[in-house]
């Protein structure tokens, strides 16, 4: 264990994951929705621009993600850049939320680190941005899977079309490439997205 990092979602501060390091690799997890400060982020879903490359005005994210992200990147790339080597490959993860953050500190790290080598491995994650962005992170993170629960409810939000209610404004979403689906019901809404669940298909299915 070389960190546990925290972030702000929604006015509140929360321990949100862990870096882990060994002598080959480093991984990153990113935890999911937890408190009602996290589905309120979650509900967040007007998009901005994605200020962490020089096409940023065009990849467009949901706002929610991007701001419990950036309250915590500062300490991540500090964390990276100072006390760990990046000859070591990078692995990055996360469940839920904590799918849509590493999809974001993801293609940050392609486009703003020196790691050679960047895997992320994301569980019941949602749409993250629009087409440019999912464009952008295909490209810069090819070695990338979503595993997928068909009966999860998550992974298929937000619409790939959203319609402001008052001002009418219009955002579109699609998600990043490349998806492992699985269908494995457990019950419940809540339980088809639990982590257990995932982990239990990844014992059973893979």
């Amino acid at each position: 264990m070389i960190k546990e990092f925290k972030g702000v979602s929604f006015h509140s501060l929360e321990w949100f994951g862990f870096i882990l390091e060994c002598e080959d690799a480093i991984i990153v997890s990113f935890r999911g929705t937890q408190t009602d400060p996290d589905w309120i982020a979650d509900a967040e879903i007007f998009q901005q621009s994605f200020p962490y490359c020089d096409k940023g005005e065009q990849l467009l994210v949901h706002g929610g993600f991007l701001s419990v992200y950036e309250s915590m990147r500062e300490d991540l790339f500090k964390c990276l850049q100072q006390e760990l080597s990046i000859s070591k490959t990078l692995f990055i993860t996360g469940h839920s939320l904590g799918g849509a953050l590493a999809t974001l500190f993801s293609l940050d790290c392609a486009l703003n680190t020196r790691f050679a080598s960047v895997y992320m491995y994301s569980f019941g994650a949602p749409r993250v941005g629009n087409e440019a962005f999912a464009n952008l992170y295909n490209e810069y993170v090819p070695a990338s899977i979503r595993f997928v629960n068909l009966a999860d409810l998550v992974p298929f939000v937000p619409p790939t079309k959203v319609v402001a209610p008052l001002s009418k404004r219009t955002w579109h979403y699609k998600h990043t490439m490349t998806p492992t689906r699985f269908l494995l019901t457990e019950g419940s809404i809540i339980k088809n997205h639990s982590i257990e669940t995932y982990i239990k298909a990844m014992k059973e299915k893979f």
